[in-house]
Formats: C-alpha cells, structure tokens, sequence
C-alpha cells in the first residue's frame, strides 16, 4: 500500500478540486493500493464520519475542522496573529502529511502558488507525482505551460494526464500506483 499525498488548491478551492481530490481518497481507499496520509490521520480523529464526508472534509483548510487547532492556538499558537498560527499550524500538519507520502497526486485545474511549491518539495525528495489538469476546466490564472514543464524537467519523476470526465481519474490513478508499486 503507497501511502500519496492527494492535492490540488488549498483554500480557495472550489469543485473541480474537490471533486477530484474526493474522487482519488476514496479510490485509494477502495482499491487497497494506496491512502491519502492526510485523509488517514483525520480518520482517526473522525472514526464516525462516512468516508466521502471525511474525503471532502479534508480538502478544507486543516484549521477549520482539526480537533487539535483550539488548544494549539491557546498554546503554541498563543500570541499570534490568526493567519501566521494557521500558517505554522497547518504547515507543522502538512509536513508530517508529505514526510510519510511517498507519492504524489495533483490536481492541476485551480493550482496556484502553494501547490508549486508543494509540487517542488515532492519533486526535490524525488517522490514521484501524478497530476491531472482538464483543459476545458482550469482556472483562467492558470499558467499550464509551466505545469506542463514539470514533466519536461522531471520525466521520471513527473506523469500528467489530461482528462474530461471525473469517471477518467480512478483508472488512471490505479493503473500509475501499480506501475510504482516495488
């Protein structure tokens, strides 16, 4: 079982993104291959909730739902700025999310400044990334050609699919976890 990392834009996202990162958690699920490190966490934390309330609960930022972030806050976190405590909040979760990944999986259509960065991070460790965009869905700030460089910079790292359909992603997800599988 390859523990991913599934992504895609953060906060501002919107249904492409959650559409699609909900779509690949609980295909991970379902096929036994892979999980999501992040979704697996909160399930600990949410052992009640039905997995595709959990996938979609996920794709929010982890401050507004993580059982942790009140006592964080009146803790560590005490004294900051709101913003700056959700910051080293969440990237204190996120690291732990990526450090335990050893894959990748992306959704291009509404990344911006985060998920490059966060790309980059993968990319550097030399973890493979599978990423999606929709040509007809991405958001008009979207600079495809520098997704689309990814892969020229990184060809054994980086494989991107386009798709047109939700129904598109799982095959594909599956079929690439099992070409990465040892």
């Amino acid at each position: 079982m390859i523990p991913c990392y599934v992504s895609g834009k953060g906060m501002h996202a919107s249904d492409p993104t959650w559409s699609f990162k909900t779509t690949v958690i609980l295909a991970l699920e379902d096929s036994g291959l892979g999980y999501d490190t992040r979704y697996r966490y909160y399930r600990r934390q949410f052992p009640d909730l039905a997995p595709e309330v959990l996938a979609r609960r996920v794709c929010d930022p982890v401050e507004y739902y993580d059982r942790d972030w009140e006592s964080w806050r009146r803790g560590p976190g005490a004294g900051m700025e709101e913003t700056e405590a959700a910051t080293r909040f969440m990237l204190e979760r996120d690291d732990r999310f990526r450090a335990e990944a050893r894959a990748a999986i992306y959704c291009f259509d509404e990344a911006g400044f985060g998920s490059g960065i966060n790309v980059m991070r993968f990319l550097t460790a030399g973890k493979p990334l599978l990423g999606f965009y929709n040509p007809a869905r991405k958001a008009a700030s979207l600079n495809l050609s520098n997704v689309l460089q990814l892969a020229l910079e990184f060809p054994r790292l980086v494989t991107l699919q386009t798709y047109s359909e939700t129904a598109q992603i799982t095959p594909r997800v599956l079929d690439w976890l099992k070409g990465i599988m040892p």
